[in-house]
Formats: C-alpha cells, structure tokens, sequence
C-alpha cells in the first residue's frame, strides 16, 4: 500500500523545464512571434528581453552575456539566445561588428538566430518559397502584400498563434532548404548566405523543452 501510495505521488510530480532567455532586437514582430509561440505551449520560463541599449550585434551579444551571468546568481538560464539581423536597414550590407558578436556568441555558448537580410525574411518563409537575394524593405513588402503583417500599422503579426499552427512546419523545410542551397553553393559567411533564417532553430529548441 506505501508503495502505491508513493508511486502515485512520483507520477504527479510535473517534469523542470528550461529557462530560456531569448534577446530581440526589434520591438513588434520578433517579439510579437516569440510571445505567440509561448501561448501556444503555456509558457512562463521563456523570458523575452526587447534591446534597446544596444543597437548593433556585438552589443545584444555582450548584454546577454551580462543577463546570464546575472541571472546564474539565482535562477540560472538553461539557454540563452540572440535573436538579430544580418543587414543594416538603410545600407543593406552586413551590419559593423557582426562576424565578433558570433564569434563572442560561439565562445560564451550564446545561441544566434541570425536572418539575412531581416526577421521579416522568416516570416515570408511562412507564406512562400524565395530563394532569389531580396532587401528588407522588400521582404517587409512583401510579407504585407501576402497578409502575414500590417505593413501599415506597425509591420503587425496577423493572428500569429494561427501562423505559427498553420505553417512553422512549412516554414521550416523552406529555410532548412535556403541552408542547403547556400552549402551546396559553398556561400559559408552567414552576411552572404541570402536569404536565410535561422530562426526555426530557435522554435525547435522551445518546442522541445516545452512539448504538447
């Protein structure tokens, strides 16, 4: 009967999931994502930290390096990721200091999901296939024209649990196929390999820690 008893109570011991920390340079759609992600699994231990301190990636690199170490005090982070683009808006080249802020992520164990050119990238990926080179003000455009945003309002998510339900799956095979174009290709630097997302390595990771 003791054991019974105390096997039903191991069973209703729920299983530690990890912390994660996830770093966003932009304010409404890496942000408004994340957050779709976490209310589809009921997630409280993904804490998303907006940057505005830092505008630049060996800035967000070196500021998450910071919150960890913070954090380790007391609550320690499982996984810490930096969530940023490749080209800087107005000039569309690689943004200054990108290459050391991966360099600084690899030797910190910081996890990078880098898109080239922007994150809207990713979210076009949900809509279509694009394997041809695009700039970010078309990829915004782009993602409007489809509906997956509000271009006019903000550059909005649109219903992003249904996006994200709907076609992550299909999202995925997209950029894991933009990977292997840029490696069969030999196109190594991550500032060359456009357009790509590693964003789905993120939601992987989440979506492993946290199951249905």
């Amino acid at each position: 009967m003791a054991r019974s008893r105390r096997w039903k109570s191991q069973t209703r011991i729920r299983p530690q999931y990890k912390r994660f920390l996830v770093i966003v340079e932009g304010d409404v759609t890496e942000r408004e994502y994340i957050e779709a992600v976490k209310r589809l699994r009921k997630i409280r231990s993904v804490n998303v930290h907006i940057e505005h301190e830092h505008t630049d990636p060996l800035g967000i690199v070196k500021d998450a390096k910071r919150m960890r170490n913070e954090a380790a005090k007391t609550d320690p982070y499982d996984e810490v990721w930096c969530v940023f683009d490749v080209e800087a808006k107005l000039s569309q080249q690689a943004r200054p200091g990108f290459a050391d802020a991966l360099s600084m992520a690899r030797g910190a164990r910081i996890r990078c999901a880098v898109s080239n050119p922007c994150f809207e990238v990713w979210l076009l990926l949900h809509g279509v296939e694009r394997t041809a080179w695009i700039d970010s003000d078309s990829a915004q455009r782009r993602c409007a024209e489809l509906g997956i945003t509000q271009m006019g309002h903000g550059k909005h998510i649109n219903a992003p649990e249904a996006l994200i339900s709907n076609s992550f799956p299909a999202a995925k095979a997209r950029a894991v196929g933009l990977d292997h174009m840029h490696d069969t290709n030999g196109t190594t630097r991550p500032e060359d390999r456009n357009p790509s997302s590693a964003v789905y390595n993120l939601i992987d990771a989440i979506f492993s820690a946290f199951p249905t």
